[in-house]
């Protein structure tokens, strides 16, 4: 062997020594450390990186909340809004202020590694997000959005062996429904009102959620050839178009009062709904939050409107 093969083979086993020495020594991650990110587009378009299962998740809206719990992050869910109501435990969250005006400086302070944000929030995802902090705008407007809007989180938190199992669940109980009215006649269908508010009389369009709950559920919403959301109506119309079933929010048991209201009121004695007494007070959240329980407004809707297919 030539003196300079012997150094090259020396050379190369130090090398290796080096190598083998140095590996141990290289940074280990604790639990709880991020070594990668995910990268999720929301409803903005904007492609957000988010920690690899982020441990501090904020919510700005009820219907984020109402997410994050039906996925299994209560534990990881540190602040929500004066306004998350359901599930009852969210009560018990540390608070971040109101929905429309939640305090920015208590949300930075807490260090979430992801805020999920709703439609009125664009102020704050965009100064959150100067601040290094990852922001999913959610904002589902349709049924079909709800289920996108639950993987699109699942997806940015690692929870997707929980979704899938919750999507399973409620695309059965959705395809249940639509299964059971699909057969009914379009002369047959009940023709529904729902009341908003009663002074403005405001009702439901074509574009809110409680429209495509009623129409999902079988119903005929009776405003439904108008696109605005929610929008002021008259009580003509509402005597022409003759409704068969009355639905209306019970706002802190007000249920019997505004039921005893709507029979009072001129020429509406001879409405279908008030002469068959067939006028439902239901649950505002679960009708117009947008959340997993849309479902569940769809089962109610489907069994006040057809209780013989239920």
């Amino acid at each position: 062997m030539t003196t300079k093969n012997k150094k090259a083979i020396a050379a190369a086993l130090f090398l290796l020594i080096l190598f083998l020495l140095t590996a141990g020594c290289a940074p280990e991650y604790q639990e709880g450390e991020h070594e990668a990110t995910v990268v999720v587009e929301d409803y903005k378009g904007r492609s957000v990186e988010i920690p690899e299962n982020p441990q501090r998740i904020i919510s700005l809206s009820p219907g984020n909340t109402e997410i994050a719990y039906a996925l299994g992050l209560e534990d990881r869910l540190v602040g929500v809004t004066d306004y998350c109501n359901y599930p009852p435990e969210a009560e018990d969250k540390t608070s971040i202020g109101g929905f429309q005006d939640p305090n920015m400086e208590k949300i930075v302070e807490m260090e979430p590694e992801l805020v999920l944000a709703g439609s009125m929030h664009e102020d704050e995802v965009f100064k959150l997000e100067d601040l290094g902090i990852s922001v999913l705008a959610l904002v589902p407007e349709t049924l079909e959005d709800i289920f996108e809007t639950l993987e699109m989180v699942a997806v940015a938190t690692g929870n997707t062996e929980e979704y899938h199992g919750l999507e399973e669940d409620l695309s059965d109980r959705l395809d249940e429904v639509k299964e059971a009215v699909e057969g009914i006649p379009e002369e047959e269908r009940v023709r529904v009102y729902y009341e908003v508010y009663s002074d403005p009389v405001m009702s439901a369009g074509e574009g809110s959620l409680v429209h495509e709950v009623v129409t999902t559920a079988g119903g005929l919403n009776i405003f439904s050839d108008i696109a605005e959301r929610y929008p002021q109506v008259s009580q003509e119309k509402i005597l022409e178009e003759q409704p068969q079933v009355i639905l209306f929010p019970d706002y802190h048991g007000t249920a019997d009062m505004l039921a005893g209201e709507m029979g009072d009121r001129p020429g509406w004695e001879s409405l279908p709904a008030i002469e068959e007494e067939r006028i439902y007070a239901v649950d505002d959240d679960v009708f117009a939050r947008p959340g997993p329980r849309l479902i569940d407004a769809v089962e109610m809707a489907a069994e006040i409107f057809y209780p013989e297919y239920f």
